[in-house]
């Protein structure tokens, strides 16, 4: 495999990195879809700067894809409920029946997405024709980041509706007939594999690290895709190499949950989210200023449209976490942070009810339609880390996915192997400071893998709520079990009480209907 050395100004690596960063600083008019009319490939393609913007721009749509992908992933699993606010497309959704005009199931976005970075990859070679400082090690930089980008957009399509329409890379438009080109989710998988390997910095391969210390926006989340990729198809062994190298690919205070955003500081990774780059992989930017609003604030605002809340399932789930001290509840993600409870008073002083809404992208109170939303974070790697170690079965794997998922490796003495540069890592629930979870000492075998792997994905539940994973967790599991009810249970809890409870429960229990209908 050949070597790569960088010759690149570090100032251009910075305001790359920048760049692909912070979308928020970029005018309405760079987000126009219609780009015919503006520049053609031969005029743009022609510096360093130019294939670091496309590369951002090819992004654009997600703006308007992410929202639509939230609501959904909240309303299919336990993480969110209808309010009254909620039109027929959400209560759809919620009930898990779909009308094909629905438009939180139209993957047309995603489409977009894909034939710009398509288009980008395609005019790469323009740069480094006009370009000296795009030289090989940057056209290898770029060529990794628009791929990983790509397969992200990918596997969030083939986990939706377990196929997609692969659009081959020379194509920088839709095809007519995209039925053509359809590949199952295991298909797409080892395609999305074999196109990343080459593009992952490996220290045995002689490939060199980039020596600057910039945050990598999408090249660092590529190893992160390739480990998700890897966890999907069962190679635990993989995923933990990849998952890992992705919380190791900067300084070592980078990516590691340490105290950065311990206790009241957690809730500051979503305040300007692009801006906490010791936590967050990859983001999506919003400026209202800029008309680019995140369509979250008025969707889940009490004082807006209010169309979704949090499901009492996940409200007791937060508020029966038991801190290091203090009274019970997950004081720093929970309650104030994650969700909020207004009290309404009726008729009288002593009649009332509560409330309850997401708050998680309202942060920033005074600016909510500009609160980002996150693709990918250090503490949901980790968890990812913990659940593929758990999934290697031995004593040893196991314990470092209890120590993930508690107190962290800074609390390790001696260190576990592998793991000696990890000295302020916290664990994600050490961070929050509350309780270790324990196994029993009998559980052995599938049992105590079992059991822990719940733990961990309760965890997840609760540190990443409404950031658009459960419904992914809670299928992945049911279908590496074989046990659908896994996943019915869960769905369909918070529907108890009510007459759709068996209705939806049945449901779930075909995993025929875990998938969007393909329209």
């Amino acid at each position: 495999m050949m070597t790569l050395r960088s010759k690149t100004d570090p100032l251009l690596l910075i305001i790359m990195a920048m760049v692909l960063v912070t979308l928020a600083g970029c005018s309405e008019d760079f987000f126009t879809r219609e780009a015919g009319d503006r520049i053609t490939p031969d005029q743009h393609y022609t510096s360093f700067r130019d294939a670091s913007i496309s590369s951002m721009g090819a992004l654009a749509t997600l703006q308007e894809a992410m929202p639509r992908l939230i609501m959904l992933d909240g309303l299919r699993s336990d993480m969110m409920e209808v309010t009254p606010n909620a039109d027929a497309d959400l209560r759809e959704v919620n009930n898990h029946i779909f009308s094909p005009g629905n438009p939180y199931i139209d993957p047309s976005d995603f489409y977009k997405v894909i034939v710009n970075l398509n288009e980008v990859l395609a005019n790469l070679n323009r740069v480094a024709e006009n370009d000296v400082e795009f030289d090989e090690y940057s056209a290898y930089y770029h060529t990794g980041m628009l791929l990983g980008m790509r397969a992200w957009v990918y596997l969030t399509m083939v986990r939706q509706y377990n196929q997609a329409a692969y659009i081959e890379d020379n194509l920088t438009s839709l095809p007519e007939n995209l039925e053509q080109n359809i590949l199952g989710k295991e298909e797409m998988i080892d395609t999305l594999i074999n196109q990343l390997i080459p593009y992952i910095y490996d220290p045995t391969q002689g490939i060199e690290q980039l020596e600057y210390p910039v945050h990598l926006f999408s090249y660092i989340n590529t190893k992160a895709i390739l480990g998700e990729l890897y966890l999907e198809r069962g190679e635990y062994a993989n995923a933990v190499t990849y998952l890992k190298m992705a919380c190791e690919s900067h300084l070592n205070q980078l990516y590691k949950v340490d105290n950065t955003y311990k206790d009241d500081g957690w809730s500051t990774i979503f305040l300007n989210a692009s801006s906490a780059i010791t936590e967050n992989f990859s983001v999506i930017p919003f400026n209202s200023k800029e008309f680019q609003n995140n369509s979250l604030a008025d969707w889940l605002g009490h004082s807006y449209q209010y169309l979704v809340k949090p499901s009492e399932v996940l409200i007791n789930s937060f508020m029966a976490q038991i801190p290091a001290s203090g009274e019970a509840g997950d004081l720093y993600r929970g309650l104030g942070i994650s969700f909020g409870v207004d009290t309404i008073w009726k008729t009288s002083e002593t009649e009332f009810e509560t409330e309850s809404y997401i708050t998680k992208y309202a942060v920033d109170q005074a600016d909510p339609a500009s609160s980002d939303i996150i693709l990918s974070r250090a503490a949901d790697v980790h968890l990812l880390l913990a659940e593929a170690y758990n999934r290697m079965g031995d004593e040893a794997s196991q314990e470092l996915a209890l120590i993930f998922l508690n107190q962290g490796i800074k609390n390790e003495s001696p260190k576990p192997s592998g793991y000696a540069t990890w000295n302020k890592n916290t664990g994600i629930r050490g961070r929050v400071y509350l309780t270790p979870q324990e196994v029993p000492e009998s559980l052995t075998g599938e049992d105590r893998i079992r059991y822990i792997e719940d733990l961990i994905m309760a965890e997840r539940a609760l540190e990443l709520a409404f950031e658009g994973k459960r419904w992914h967790d809670l299928v992945r599991v049911a279908e590496r079990r074989g046990e659908p009810e896994f996943l019915a249970d869960k769905v369909a809890a918070k529907f108890e009480g009510t007459g759709q409870y068996d209705e939806i429960h049945s449901r779930m229990m075909n995993p025929s209907n875990w998938y969007l209908p393909v329209n």
